[in-house]
């Protein structure tokens, strides 16, 4: 795919707005065109980044012929249906973590993807952020020798949300651990790899999903302890220990522009100027696979989403959360 990478965003939430103002800023793409279910919030939306382009349906954009790839940005319960149409439609397709509900549905959407040789990638924008790249590198590098520890968190109070909220509610795919809970496990999936077990307990709202919940993922030397929380706030960070030293990621770890390392009694601090809020790595990420005829990315392939969907299944089993897509 050659020349300036043509832009589509279905569903028009807060990640939608976040994803656009970085979008804007990258050469050689365009926001052309976005969709929602409410043609007065498509067109509120196009007006606020001087779009001419937009639809009261998802239908219309998956049939403009302009429109190269479509973020998919709608509710977690809706990623399946939208991601297998817009493939169907023959748009490559960056999708909202997470990817899907889960294993089945995930497994659905990329065989869909396969066979129609379509790109898609799940937006884990955290990997494609420079501060994650340095984080490889130092690993690789052996800046902190043998891995043996992860501890990374996730925690925001949404109590004031009700019951039918996108937090709460089965239907939607609720839960603190598809939510938010997913960026601890894509951080120790994405160094240590699939573990050989794990332990996961969650304290469960009244609608039955996680309101808390607590995941110990354990390897041949090493473990993770991760944590993902609705009930309260904190200082978001997460550390990475080797024998040899530690990685810290500044608060809020997921996004954090600085990077700390500790060696031998010696501290080496690293700060990134990111490109508006940082999705904009993960958007010049996307437009490479489609100008090099990816139909996948490298740095977080379909295979990367599928480990990291089978190990929020085995964590819902564990702890007694089921959706009704199951």
């Amino acid at each position: 795919m050659s020349g300036t990478i043509k832009w589509g965003i279905l569903g028009l939430g807060k990640i939608a707005h976040k994803f656009a103002s970085d979008l804007i800023l990258i050469q050689d793409c365009e926001l052309k065109a976005v969709a929602s279910s409410s043609e007065d919030r498509a067109k509120t939306f196009a007006n606020k980044y001087g779009l001419e382009t937009f639809y009261g349906s998802y239908n219309d954009l998956y049939e403009d012929k302009s429109i190269d790839i479509i973020y998919i940005a709608s509710l977690n319960q809706n990623h399946h249906g939208h991601v297998i149409q817009a493939i169907k439609h023959g748009k490559a397709v960056l999708c909202e973590k997470p990817l899907a509900i889960n294993y089945r549905q995930a497994k659905e959407m990329l065989d869909c993807a396969m066979e129609n040789q379509v790109f898609l990638m799940e937006a884990l924008w955290t990997r494609f952020n420079p501060t994650f790249e340095q984080i490889l590198r130092w690993i690789n590098e052996g800046a902190i020798g043998k891995l043996r520890y992860i501890n990374a968190t996730f925690s925001f109070n949404g109590l004031n949300n009700d019951l039918d909220s996108r937090l709460f509610n089965p239907a939607k795919g609720g839960g603190s651990l598809l939510d938010i809970g997913i960026y601890p496990l894509f951080l120790s999936l994405s160094i240590l790899g699939k573990p050989n077990n794990i332990k996961a307990s969650a304290v469960l709202s009244e609608t039955g999903v996680d309101e808390q919940i607590g995941m110990l993922l354990t390897y041949d030397q090493s473990q993770a302890i991760l944590y993902s929380s609705y009930v309260h706030n904190e200082d978001m960070r997460a550390t990475i220990c080797g024998e040899k030293g530690e990685i810290y990621l500044e608060s809020r770890w997921h996004e954090t522009a600085n990077l700390k390392l500790v060696k031998e009694g010696n501290i080496y601090k690293k700060t990134f100027d990111f490109i508006g809020k940082g999705y904009s790595y993960e958007i010049e990420e996307v437009n490479w696979c489609l100008r090099n005829k990816k139909t996948e990315s490298s740095k977080w392939s379909l295979q990367s989403s599928l480990d990291l969907v089978e190990l929020m299944d085995q964590i819902r089993k564990q702890t007694g959360i089921s959706f009704p897509m199951d």
